[in-house]
């Protein structure tokens, strides 16, 4: 511990962060970085929520929790990029209309209970679609896929 110590003050008294490279502003011609807004991720939550209904119709379960999983990562990346949108607690609003539609989905899956499964994922739909009216966004309706759209994954377990 004492040469812990004893390392520490000798690298800060030695090594002072004045003396490190400093990080060079951007140029005045570089591009802006990109910010997603929320659309950018409402697309890829959709895209995720086709294709766990593809899973869950083969029966395929761990490619259903897969596509769950990315479903709760992107939320969470929206919750926290998105935090407020139009004024309403969005993040907020993702954890209470949700989080649970998302509980209860996990635990079909893992029941591997293709009925409960189907339930799960009307109810997580359900929720979708309530938040958006509760944005003003009630012309954005979410559905079961009615067809194939990924023509080139197969959803069977292999």
């Amino acid at each position: 511990m004492l040469r812990r110590t004893i390392v520490l003050v000798l690298a800060v008294v030695l090594f002072p962060a004045s003396a490190l490279p400093q990080t060079a502003k951007p140029a005045a011609h570089e591009p802006a970085r990109f910010v997603p807004g929320l659309e950018w991720f409402m697309n890829l939550i959709q895209t995720e929520h086709a294709k766990l209904w593809y899973a869950g119709q083969a029966r395929n379960w761990p490619l259903a929790a897969y596509q769950l999983a990315e479903i709760k990562e992107i939320m969470s990346d929206t919750q926290d990029l998105v935090p407020v949108f139009r004024g309403q607690p969005f993040a907020d609003m993702m954890d209470t209309v949700i989080v649970g539609q998302i509980g209860d989905l996990e635990k079909a899956i893992d029941a591997k209970n293709p009925k409960a499964f189907a339930t799960g994922f009307d109810r997580l739909t359900a929720a979708c679609n309530s938040c958006h009216q509760a944005l003003g966004n009630g012309f954005i309706v979410i559905k079961r896929p009615a067809g194939p759209g990924f023509p080139n994954q197969d959803f069977r377990p292999h």
